[in-house]
């Protein structure tokens, strides 16, 4: 069967179709441009003959409830029963909405090892048979994998645990006050947030992370070493709240330039570092999913398991 994907961040958005656990005609697209999830979904279908859809899953970067969702950072509305009005011909398909990262949940079964980096390895037999994955793009969040079942969260909204509200005050001072939950810090917002408050340039976290990447700029390579550390920090929280054995998988655009690059090693010396239950945390792999369509192919499983 073919089904139409989407993966709607808080930045882009991307729609495919899947047939045969292949996507084909994946497109990405600027949200910036568009003014509704379904104004993207028109420029999508312009131009190109779909064939007879078996249903639509859209993922997307918010909470979704009742069939309904909106994304957190931008003023797009969801409705599942509306998602496929759109797509000409195609009236009355099942159409499922989903959160992004509970998607991402149902792809990690099926990633590859060319679809992951190994950031540490781990214990060669896990404990159990628990999974987490943490998205850091334009927000945050995270999604938990018991055996086959995928575990909704939204972590990106709880507090900012102490350990690192601490950590980050000893660095910054009173501006850590600003950094009130796990998104403000970990995403992209909180990367440019970060990094204004160290340097006074106002940038944008992808921005931030092409300067480190290149070596020319000392205040990005401060803004993202000092991130790396926190987030191994946060990578300990983690384990004690979800014990996931059989590994924690980073996702998202912002993960990838932070743990894609040298500053890889200032979390592992944070997530590393000895302390109470280390025989813990050096029993969980860490892994980066380097496949930025990995949502899309989660969101296409999920359909195929349904049907």
């Amino acid at each position: 069967m073919t089904v139409l994907v989407a993966d709607v961040g808080g930045t882009n958005t991307r729609v495919a179709l899947a047939s045969a656990g292949q996507l084909v005609h994946l497109t990405r697209f600027a949200n910036d441009a568009y003014g509704s999830f379904a104004e993207v979904l028109d420029a999508y279908a312009r131009g190109r003959t779909l064939p007879g859809l078996r249903g639509v899953c859209v993922a997307v970067a918010g909470p979704v409830a009742g069939g309904r969702a909106e994304l957190t950072n931008r003023n797009w509305h969801f409705d599942a029963a509306e998602l496929a009005a759109p797509l000409p011909g195609q009236g009355g398909i099942p159409a499922r909405l989903i959160n992004d990262l509970v998607a991402l949940g149902h792809a990690l079964p099926g990633l590859t090892a060319a679809q992951l980096d190994v950031i540490r390895a781990g214990a060669a037999q896990p404990s159990n048979d628990q999974a987490l994955v943490a998205g850091l793009g334009t927000g945050f969040n995270t999604c938990l994998l018991k055996g086959g079942a995928v575990v909704e969260a939204e972590l990106g909204h709880a507090s900012l645990p102490l350990a690192i509200a601490e950590e980050l005050r000893a660095q910054i001072g009173d501006a850590a006050g600003g950094f009130r939950t796990n998104e403000c810090l970990f995403s992209g917002r909180g990367l440019s947030r970060l990094h204004q408050i160290l340097s006074g340039q106002e940038r944008r976290g992808q921005d931030i992370l092409a300067d480190y990447a290149t070596g020319g700029d000392p205040q990005a390579a401060a803004t993202v070493t000092l991130t790396a550390r926190l987030l191994g920090l946060f990578a300990r929280e983690l384990v004690f709240q979800y014990l996931p054995f059989r590994g924690i998988h980073f996702a998202g655009g912002a993960a990838r330039g932070i743990l894609g690059s040298a500053a890889r090693a200032e979390f592992l010396s944070a997530f590393e570092a000895d302390g109470r239950f280390a025989d813990h945390l050096d029993r969980v792999p860490v892994r980066l999913i380097a496949d930025d369509a990995a949502a899309l192919s989660g969101a296409a499983r999920l359909m195929e398991e349904s049907a």
